[in-house]
């Protein structure tokens, strides 16, 4: 199993954090099958990088996403999107998306996400969700998602 130590990006605007726990939850495993069509999203990081499982306090944080072409034919047009939801209320607070215009079988590309809106500072639990929406002729979905929690903490 290939493993990518790839950028994702979310921006946040955090004022008076203590620490920043990130706790990705486990990946689906790989298929063994190829598909005309399987975009996937292979690995998510974050800017500035994690030190250990924390990111370190920042202004501004940025999600990196890698995404792989899995399938046989080339993608187009494949919307990459984060959404990060505080847990206790499922309430939406930031959001951002990226088109690719186009993915070669085989070819890995990390896309940056810069997405609208700041996170507040209190301490809370928060669900990210990065997405690659599953193209209309792709049938294997279960990796085009991949999702962390993130504790806030004084």
């Amino acid at each position: 199993m290939q493993r990518l130590k790839l950028f994702t990006w979310c921006l946040f605007l955090l004022v008076g954090c203590g620490q920043i726990a990130v706790e990705p939850k486990p990946a689906p495993p790989e298929s063994v099958a190829s598909d005309d069509y399987d975009v996937a999203v292979v690995s998510v990081d974050f800017d500035p990088a994690l030190q250990g499982s924390r990111l370190p306090i920042s202004d501004k944080y940025a999600v990196l996403v890698a995404l792989e072409n899995r399938g046989l034919l080339t993608a187009y047009n494949i919307k990459v999107n984060a959404r990060l939801r505080r847990s206790s209320d499922d309430i939406l607070m930031l959001s951002g998306s990226r088109s690719v215009t186009e993915l070669a079988p085989g070819q890995i590309l990390v896309v940056r996400i810069e997405p609208e809106g700041a996170i507040p500072a209190n301490a809370d639990v928060y669900s990210l969700v990065v997405r690659a929406e599953p193209l209309s002729q792709e049938t294997l979905t279960s990796n085009n998602t991949r999702e962390f929690t993130i504790r806030v903490e004084p």
